[in-house]
């Protein structure tokens, strides 16, 4: 994998873990409406394993030179 996916990678995990929280933030505030039965916590989980699996990538694509 080269850096400019790495970078991708982060990018996207990071935006699944910020509206993964968004989400359970909003489930919390309705419920019972559409979007209350959205995994929210899985989404957020798994842009969080994203992010640190692409930050942990990117810091060895950077120290191997």
């Amino acid at each position: 994998m080269d850096a400019q996916t790495t970078w991708t990678m982060l990018a996207a995990g990071l935006a699944m873990a910020v509206i993964g929280t968004i989400g359970g933030m909003v489930r919390a505030r309705a419920p019972l409406a559409w979007h209350a039965h959205i995994p929210w916590n899985g989404l957020a989980f798994g842009g969080v394993a994203i992010a640190l699996v692409a930050a942990a990538h990117l810091f060895s694509l950077l120290r191997a030179g």
